[in-house]
């Protein structure tokens, strides 16, 4: 999930500085991590590996995770406050709680 991850900070890097509406950003965020998800499926050690299961399992992993971020995180990353207390770290944890709360829904 590594290489996924660093491919997804780099999209949300991108995906951040286009000019949208906060909720457009945060689609074009989801989108942009779930496709960037499907392209490293293989690589991914948490991932399903049944090509069937790729696109339900990004899809499920990154709505969960994107739907749980707070207020204050999504102002850091929209709007570039100052990022809250341990953001890094809560989000990594909420990241993986989604991917095994996903990887059930799916079965895998």
């Amino acid at each position: 999930m590594k290489h996924g991850l660093k491919l997804a900070g780099m999209i949300a890097a991108i995906a951040l500085h286009l000019p949208a509406h906060a909720d457009e950003k945060l689609d074009m965020l989801k989108k942009a991590n779930t496709d960037g998800c499907m392209s490293v499926i293989q690589i991914d050690k948490d991932a399903p590996k049944d090509p069937k299961l790729a696109k339900p399992y990004c899809t499920c992993v990154y709505e969960t995770h994107f739907n749980n971020f707070t207020k204050p995180e999504l102002d850091s990353m929209f709007l570039g406050t100052p990022a809250p207390l341990n953001m890094d770290k809560n989000v990594q944890i909420r990241l993986q709680a989604a991917i095994k709360e996903c990887r059930k829904k799916i079965g895998a």
